[in-house]
């Protein structure tokens, strides 16, 4: 089992040998990844970054049923939601690359 994937159930509180949720844990690895490489527009990242990809694996695991609100009310308690990846999470990736076009 790769340390991400590791490293994401300790952080869900969940037992290494338990395979249960996998596929859904590899899923929003794959999500989280996607979005961080899109985001700083690279292809791939240094291994030094794994911890905040699963950072956000966390985040989009946890508020898988958020996606797409932006405030939600219920009586008088209110939340509203980050768009995008959070900014604690921007914060720490590398600025994203520029590309230059060459015409």
């Amino acid at each position: 089992m790769s340390e991400p994937m590791n490293l994401l159930k300790r952080l869900l509180n969940l037992e290494p040998t338990d395979i249960s949720k996998d596929d859904i844990l590899i899923h929003y690895l794959n999500k989280a990844r996607s979005n961080i490489y899109g985001y700083c527009n690279v292809v791939t990242l240094p291994m030094e970054y794994d911890h905040v990809m699963v950072d956000y694996a966390v985040y989009l695991y946890k508020n898988r049923d958020s996606v797409g609100l932006i405030n939600k009310q219920e009586g008088e308690r209110s939340a509203t939601y980050e768009t995008g990846i959070p900014t604690s999470i921007r914060l720490a990736l590398p600025l994203p690359k520029i590309k230059v076009g060459t015409d």
